[in-house]
């Protein structure tokens, strides 16, 4: 039994076939570090409580055991600990490849995923799938039969690979070569900076700059001439497209960006999610516009849904939510150049007044933000 503080009920246990809850908490050297950014991979979620008792104990070091199924890539093993002394006198370490160990010292992870109340913790485990999903739960006593389940996952993958695609919409034609040519001179131009990526820091979205997440150069789009020509294209090439793939009509563009990803840095723009900050909430979808070819490298990998990888043609978008967790692989030779907005609608555009005062003033006032605006 473990006593838990606090009078907050626990949620509902998430049951098979819907999706696990996204949590943000704290492990060695990480203040929060988001679980949902591990999708793509098998992950067992084993919830011991503390390791101070016999059955919790037992399931851990049976997990350890069987170290092998946790090589990162293809699966990876994270414990949740609600007992300082777990970490202060048993020793628990993450261990790379793919085992990490949450400290929910006040049981806001366990509450979430509804196996601890005011009173007790129940030890268990939860089997995720690549999408995030429930894919087996079971109490802590059946650890052995959780990861037989995971070994013969790991075992079928290569064959479900080919069959597996992501809800995305690519589209030809939508900037013709002229076009992409003359974005091409306008980055060349000058004014490229290293780009961010927005984070929640402290009650506030900021942008952070973090080679080891994200290498790539930016320039923002200020000619009225190109802005318009782009809007134009967007509103009666794109938008008619998504609403017919999506069901769901674009009504503002976010942000004129030129990005340059170039074999000398590897640039890349590791996994991440579009939507995931108070200052991000509002978009719905992404555009990804490759504007050359002649590169290796540098293609899109929704990891939730597969290995497999996207890539537009010259002058083609690839569409996606902002919900997706997704990458762009490094580029290995040459540069590929990318024209980058995001989708929203008035729902969203309301919603981005509303968090306007959770962005801070730099970003605020950044020319890519406030390059957006309703499409007439």
């Amino acid at each position: 039994m473990v006593r838990a503080s606090g009078s907050v009920r626990p949620a509902k246990i998430p049951q098979v076939g819907e999706p696990a809850p996204f949590f943000a908490a704290a492990i060695d050297g990480v203040e929060r570090y988001s679980l949902d950014v591990v999708a793509g991979r098998w992950i067992v979620l084993m919830f011991f409580g503390t390791t101070g008792l016999p059955a919790p104990a037992e399931g851990l070091a049976l997990a350890l055991e069987r170290r092998a199924l946790f090589n990162g890539a293809d699966a990876a093993l994270f414990g949740v600990s609600v007992d300082p002394a777990d970490r202060a006198e048993r020793g628990l370490r993450n261990s790379d490849p793919g085992v990490r160990f949450f400290w929910d010292f006040d049981l806001a992870v366990s509450r979430l995923y509804g196996v601890a109340d005011e009173a007790n913790l129940t030890p268990c485990l939860f089997l995720i799938d690549p999408a995030f999903r429930i894919a087996m739960s079971a109490p802590i006593e059946a650890t052995g039969v959780v990861l037989d389940r995971l070994a013969q996952e790991l075992a079928d993958a290569p064959a479900r690979a080919e069959t597996q695609y992501a809800p995305v919409l690519t589209l030809p034609r939508i900037l013709e070569p002229e076009l992409c040519e003359a974005l091409i001179a306008y980055y060349r131009a000058g004014g490229a900076t290293a780009s961010g990526f927005a984070r929640d820091i402290g009650g506030q979205t900021v942008q952070h700059v973090d080679t080891f997440m994200k290498r790539r150069s930016d320039v923002t789009i200020e000619d009225e001439a190109v802005l318009d020509a782009l809007r134009a294209r967007l509103k009666d090439r794109l938008f008619p497209m998504v609403k017919r793939a999506f069901g769901w009509q674009a009504q503002h563009i976010e942000r004129y960006l030129i990005c340059r990803y170039g074999e000398e840095e590897l640039g890349f723009f590791s996994r991440h999610r579009d939507d995931a900050t108070a200052g991000t909430a509002h978009r719905k979808f992404a555009v990804s516009l490759n504007l050359n070819d002649g590169y290796e490298g540098g293609e899109l990998c929704f990891p939730e849904f597969g290995p497999r990888t996207y890539r537009p043609p010259v002058g083609g978008a690839t569409v996606f939510g902002c919900g997706l967790l997704h990458e762009a692989t490094p580029v290995t030779k040459g540069e590929r150049f990318v024209f980058v907005p995001f989708l929203y609608d008035d729902e969203g555009a309301r919603l981005r007044r509303q968090n306007l005062s959770k962005v801070s003033p730099d970003l605020r006032e950044s020319r890519q933000t406030r390059r957006t605006g309703r499409v007439r």
